[in-house]
């Protein structure tokens, strides 16, 4: 089975307050017409009241207006309707705000939680806005920082999946240098922690142009016995599904040969599709 377990519902007329069944199905009718079985819904959690001050950024900040309750009173309506479809948030790492994240993830009980540094200090990695500052830091410093901050999430226990794992990339612009020390040594911390890693398709709908992460990273972690799932990252119905063909082909060239979706928490196996 194919599963893509990282959709978001922002991009329509609708918000976390007013999701509508009818909103959701169009992303199951995207999934059917993609040969995807499975979805996985979450939310960026600074799109919420009750995540306000937890990441280091006014960009962030600003983003925070809606309650979570309705949120998750549309998640629980979902799942009364035996729908493939697990749910949960992608919140973002911050080692000073560990304490507060936790109690923020603990408010309801999610399907799974996606893990994600978009932010080094306060400038946001992804953030066309913040590229002169992060120009300022250094590329070096950058990424050093980045999987410094990714190895800490994992350290945490508060996630299931490390999403888009060399996100820095986003713009095109590769590091120089070798990073197969730090994918080595994040991916034995992914599974010391039994935490999974994310084969995400966004960055072919990016200016860098190639899934998150390089084919390196991805084999380094299938070494270390680290479980991989699939997330399309998605922000609106159309592109539900696209570029998992692409996933699919790049797990196998480096070896998996099953992914990993989420319930109530519990991590299931799925053998992939037989390839071409």
């Amino acid at each position: 089975m194919i599963a893509d377990q990282h959709l978001h519902l922002e991009r329509g007329p609708y918000t976390p307050e007013n999701y509508p069944d009818e909103w959701l199905a169009r992303y199951l009718e995207t999934a059917r017409a993609t040969g995807v079985d499975r979805l996985g819904v979450v939310e960026h959690a600074y799109r919420f009241r009750e995540a306000h001050g937890l990441l280091p950024n006014a960009w962030a900040d600003a983003r925070c207006l809606y309650r979570l309750e309705p949120y998750a009173k549309f998640v629980e309506r979902q799942r009364s309707r035996g729908l493939p479809v697990s749910f949960g948030l992608e919140m973002d790492y911050v080692p000073e705000s560990e304490e507060g994240i936790g109690r923020f993830l603990s408010l309801y009980p999610w399907d799974f939680v996606l893990g994600s540094v978009h932010f080094v200090g306060d400038v946001g990695v992804d953030l066309a806005e913040d590229r002169a500052r992060a120009a300022e830091i250094g590329p070096r410093a950058i990424w050093q920082r980045y999987f410094e901050l990714s190895r800490r999430a994992a350290e945490s226990g508060l996630f299931d999946v490390l999403t888009h794992p060399d996100l820095p990339k986003i713009f095109g612009e590769r590091p120089s240098w070798p990073l197969t020390e730090e994918f080595e040594r994040t991916a034995n911390v992914l599974r010391a922690k039994d935490m999974a890693i994310e084969c995400n398709t966004a960055g072919l709908r990016k200016p860098v142009g190639e899934i998150y992460p390089v084919p390196e990273y991805l084999a380094i972690a299938r070494r270390a016995g680290v479980p991989v799932s699939i997330g399309s990252d998605a922000h609106e119905p159309e592109t539900v599904g696209a570029g998992v063909d692409a996933a699919l082909g790049l797990l196998r060239s480096v070896g998996y040969d099953q992914t990993v979706h989420f319930i109530g928490r519990r991590r299931i196996q799925a053998d992939l599709p037989a390839g071409a």
